[in-house]
């Protein structure tokens, strides 16, 4: 039996290991003061398999917000959506020319990590798959609407 590809996608989840990381920011003994009120996320694109396997292609994404000028207490989470963390996934694995190239994503990267791992596939087949923005537990449970 041959072993496809069914989907490409990414996984988002906080990024606590950052020194500052507010991830736990509103919650009982911790303020934003403390943790610096910045929410740190990382990104890791992943394959999954026909045969139900998920593999890691890329670890090297992600990003930090801070909300500057919110009232006292407040948290960024007040004002994120899970609508505005897909969004901000979707754009951080898009390769730096994507402006000038139209292309959302490093085909040619996720097609050689694929291979590196004993998957055999083209670029004009990974074009063709869904690629989901899933979140981790923990980011749906702080997210509203990220069911």
């Amino acid at each position: 039996m041959t072993v496809e590809i069914v989907s490409l996608g990414c996984w988002c989840d906080l990024d606590d290991s950052r020194p500052g990381s507010a991830w736990l920011a509103g919650t009982a003994g911790q303020t934003p003061e403390s943790l610096n009120g910045v929410l740190d996320f990382r990104v890791e694109e992943t394959a999954t398999l026909s045969d139900g396997r998920r593999l890691t292609l890329t670890t090297d994404r992600g990003w930090s917000i801070r909300r500057h000028g919110a009232p006292e207490g407040d948290t960024p989470w007040a004002y994120l959506t899970a609508e505005d963390v897909e969004a901000t996934a979707r754009l951080v694995v898009q390769p730096d020319d994507a402006e000038e190239t139209g292309e959302p994503h490093t085909w040619a990267r996720l097609a050689e990590s694929l291979q590196a791992q004993g998957v055999a596939t083209t670029l004009e087949r990974l074009k063709l798959l869904p690629y989901p923005v899933t979140f981790s537990r923990r980011l749906r449970e702080r997210l509203p609407g990220a069911d």
